[in-house]
C-alpha cells in the first residue's frame, strides 16, 4: 500500500481521505513495538521500509532507516 496523498496545514479533509490515512497507518506504517528481535524481524519482511519503533525488552526508542549499514543493522538508537 503506498503512502496517500499529504494533508497539509489548513487542509480540510474529506472522510475519505483522513480514511486512507488510518487505513495505512493501521497497515503498520505508525510506531511498532515489540522486542528487539521482533523489531528486526519485520524489519526482515520490507527491508528498503523504514519504521518508527520502540523495543519493549530494552526499553528504547528506536529508527529503522531502510538501510543496513546503518547503525545496528539498520537500527539507530533515539532513547
Amino acid at each position: 500500500m503506498t503512502q496517500p496523498n499529504p494533508i497539509q496545514n489548513g487542509d480540510i479533509p474529506d472522510a475519505n481521505k483522513l480514511m486512507a490515512w488510518f487505513n495505512w497507518l493501521s497497515a503498520g506504517r505508525g510506531i511498532k513495538t515489540g522486542t528487539y528481535d521482533e523489531l528486526k524481524n519485520i524489519a526482515a519482511l520490507n527491508p528498503a521500509d523504514p519504521f518508527d519503533c520502540f523495543a519493549t525488552d530494552t526499553r528504547q526508542r528506536l529508527f529503522y532507516t531502510g538501510d543496513t549499514n546503518d547503525g545496528d543493522g539498520g537500527f539507530i538508537i533515539l532513547g
